[in-house]
């Protein structure tokens, strides 16, 4: 059972990817990268965006409604060495399905088909395509018909999350359409995706499933562990690791290293609190809650780190 991590603008970054490799998920991926950005040589996208040590083995899913654009940052990102590219079909924000991108591309099977058929006649054959979409968006509710394009084209495989547009991240990803949509006829691998919290609960769903794989996205934020608890689970039946406070405490220091060194010591106690409390929250009380919320306010990164060794 593959396990993939999820582009999440604002959390898979350069430093973040550090902490989750440690875990060896089968496959990450960088924060979602816009085409139009990406062939305008945008300084941010280039550099902390894409920033990247292993590039055979850390995807990059871009997004845009411009098929010409599309092609021209596929084709790019490939020059660049990167193996595992994504297109993005799945993105429910506002801001991003205003430009006609993200879920917006499901209605647009035609669109779709050409994209693809071109991608795949001028990429080389050793770079990975794939497509991440969701189960629908408006009057779009036929997502097998994307499982029928991914083999046509024989992509790597399709990720599917089991919400619709509309529900943005609220109410539950729809399982059952999942777990119906693995059991078409394919040759390609189908990942599934959505409300993937604990070991426990994914594992249930894996065996009720036709998967290949699973992708994490919000339930890997703070938790790196869940990966070896979910492969400890398939494998011996029973979850082994649990981290204690101080195994914990301990990654939050590494990651904050990490950042310091990648961003400086500003950026890095700013980008830091948001992961703070899924860090802990296995731990919390009341005091510890009270200690974080005083650790998040605290501007200065060496007292920020005083602080949290003294968790």
């Amino acid at each position: 059972m593959k396990i993939y991590i999820s582009p999440m603008a604002g959390y898979t970054d350069y430093s973040y990817r550090k902490i989750l490799k440690k875990f060896n998920p089968d496959l990450l991926f960088t924060e979602m990268v816009s085409a139009h950005l990406l062939n305008e040589n945008d300084e941010a996208t280039e550099k902390e965006l894409l920033k990247c040590d292993d590039k055979e083995n850390e995807g990059v899913q871009v997004f845009g409604n411009d098929k010409n654009e599309l092609i021209k940052a596929f084709l790019k990102l490939e020059n660049k060495g990167f193996k595992n590219l994504n297109l993005n079909m799945g993105c429910p924000q506002t801001k991003i399905i205003k430009n006609g991108a993200g879920s917006a591309l499901l209605p647009q099977t035609d669109f779709v088909d050409s994209l693809l058929s071109e991608l795949k006649s001028k990429l080389s054959d050793k770079t990975k395509l794939s497509i991440k979409i969701r189960i629908g968006y408006r009057d779009f509710s036929s997502p097998e018909l994307y499982i029928d394009l991914a083999n046509k084209y024989n992509l790597d495989f399709i990720c599917i999350h089991g919400r619709t547009r509309e529900q943005l991240y609220n109410g539950k990803a729809d399982w059952d359409i999942v777990s119906e949509l693995s059991n078409r006829p394919r040759k390609i691998d189908f990942i599934g995706n959505g409300d993937l919290f604990e070991a426990k609960d994914i594992v249930s769903l894996i065996k009720k499933s036709n998967l290949d794989g699973i992708m994490l996205s919000r339930g890997i934020i703070g938790n790196p562990w869940l990966i070896s608890q979910i492969r400890e689970l398939l494998n011996l039946g029973e979850i082994t690791t649990f981290p204690d406070f101080d195994t914990v405490k301990n990654a939050v220091l590494e990651h904050i290293s990490y950042l310091e060194e990648n961003k400086g010591k500003i950026v890095a106690a700013l980008e830091i609190n948001k992961y703070l409390q899924p860090y802990f929250k296995r731990f919390e009380t009341e005091d510890l809650k009270n200690n974080l919320k005083e650790i998040i306010i605290e501007r200065d990164i060496d007292k920020k780190i005083k602080d949290i060794e003294k968790l």
